[in-house]
């Protein structure tokens, strides 16, 4: 009879090691590995594994007996190794743990560490078992008991040179170096951006955006480039060729609350400049307002005029044309003019009106942006009025 099945994985008494069966063996950890997972029960696997390497300890079972099961291709399937050195590592650990909790508590005679260095080196000489997976887990006292490292002082000297090397140490380059060579793979990378089904510029033959997206993302973290910077070219990369922007991945690469700062402030560049506002500019924003890339609202506040002048300039509209309604109607005999308190007024008023002002230059080149009306990228920027911004 199978025993070990019977028994759903408890604790080896010794009537079941007395009945030892090779195939009953095999055929418990086969179904330990192959039972659900249950997070709130033990691994089934390891309660079996456990279970077995304990009755080694306790001088119940010997080494080679278990070893032989293991090593039998035909009653332990090969795929199922891994997992079973995985747990075997971390059984001798705990083990290990224990032995030397129950030897300080009592005065023992060494003979449970002696079994449990016999099982380790039983299952290493048959190659169940990797030194390598052993001496990332067991303690160093227990990797020199077991004849996998010479001296365990020395290996845990190096494993903290080894950790401190790799976590702390910080690497020496040039920064400057570094930034300017970052920056100047991006910039190529970013020409290599495909600006449409039979586009040609690519100097290496690109036809995806998703190769080029990988590449960018890869420079940023290889060169620990500013992602903002990075932003800003990549805005201008789109800007220059305005069919790049269809590729939304890149500019999905970055945080979307900072893209509409980055794009503000190309706007306000041009804030006091005799240089007008380039058309480009109007018809980027445009497209990424179409894509839903950034709001109208989160793009206004970079703009000339402010929202709040704006606001005083529409009432003031308002209330000259309520002034200019009451006057209809109103008979001036002979010479009368207007009083001079109605011409200083409606002088500012005019000067003030939003038709001659950047907004609606501003108004115009976004909907013709939106709208794809095709104007040349070097149109001017506001037919009337001051540069918009």
């Amino acid at each position: 009879p199978d025993l070990f099945l019977a028994t759903r994985w408890p604790t080896m008494s010794q009537s079941l090691l007395d009945n030892w069966s090779d195939e009953g063996c095999a055929a418990a950890i086969s179904e330990a590995a192959a039972s659900p997972a249950d997070p709130s029960a033990p691994n089934p696997l390891k309660v079996v594994l456990h279970d077995l390497s304990s009755a080694v300890v306790r001088g119940a079972l010997e080494p080679e007996r278990l070893v032989t099961v293991l090593s039998d291709a035909a009653l332990v399937d090969r795929a199922l190794l891994p997992r079973v050195q995985s747990d075997l590592a971390d059984i001798f650990w705990f083990l290990g743990l224990r032995i030397e909790a129950e030897k300080s508590d009592e005065d023992g005679d060494g003979a449970p560490k002696q079994q449990l260095l016999a099982l380790v080196a039983a299952l290493l000489q048959a190659e169940l078992v990797a030194p390598e997976l052993l001496k990332a887990r067991l303690d160093p006292e227990m990797l020199q008991e077991a004849g996998l490292v010479a001296s365990h002082t020395d290996f845990h000297r190096a494993q903290v040179r080894l950790n401190t090397r790799a976590l702390y140490t910080q690497q020496k380059y040039n920064l400057l170096r570094e930034g300017s060579e970052g920056y100047s793979k991006l910039v190529t990378e970013l020409a290599e951006l495909p600006a449409g089904p039979r586009d040609g510029t690519s100097t290496r033959g690109c036809t995806r955006a998703a190769e080029v997206v990988a590449n960018v993302q890869s420079l940023i973290g290889y060169f620990d480039l500013d992602p903002n910077r990075v932003l800003d070219l990549v805005l201008e990369a789109l800007e220059a060729v305005p069919s790049r922007a269809s590729h939304r991945s890149l500019v999905e690469l970055f945080n979307p609350q900072y893209l509409p700062h980055v794009l503000g402030f190309k706007f306000q560049f041009y804030k006091g400049e005799a240089e007008a506002t380039p058309h480009s500019l109007y018809a980027l924003c445009g497209l990424l307002l179409k894509q839903g890339a950034v709001e109208l609202e989160q793009v206004l506040p970079h703009l000339e005029p402010s929202l709040p002048k704006l606001r005083e300039v529409h009432a003031a509209e308002v209330a000259r044309q309520v002034a200019a309604a009451k006057r209809i109607g109103a008979v001036l005999l002979g010479d009368a003019k207007p009083a001079p308190a109605e011409e200083a007024e409606e002088a500012p008023l005019a000067a003030a009106r939003p038709e001659g002002t950047a907004a609606a230059a501003v108004e115009a080149r976004l909907k013709q942006a939106l709208a794809g009306d095709g104007l040349p990228l070097d149109a001017p920027a506001a037919s009337r009025g001051t540069p918009a911004n």
